[in-house]
């Protein structure tokens, strides 16, 4: 199927099922950043996205959270302690 056509038989899903206006390729972003939160592997996350180097995926999704980063920084601290 051509992307083009992809996307606009997902646009007619979408909105017969009376959903928000995302596009096709929002949810990919968003599933990409969901398994990277979940802590999936790099390696496994560029595989599902079909990213044609890790790189890729590391640099575009790899947004470290405010609660990652204060995690991290409490280990620190209790190993500093």
């Amino acid at each position: 199927m051509q992307p083009t056509n992809l996307s606009r038989s997902f646009a007619r899903l979408r909105e017969t099922a009376g959903l928000p206006g995302v596009r096709l390729h929002d949810l990919g972003h968003t599933v990409v950043s969901l398994l990277m939160e979940l802590g999936v592997p790099p390696h496994v996350v560029q595989a599902i996205a079909r990213h044609a180097d890790v790189k890729i995926t590391l640099k575009v999704y790899a947004h470290a959270n405010l609660d990652a980063m204060r995690q991290a920084l409490g280990k620190l601290d209790g190993r500093l302690s």
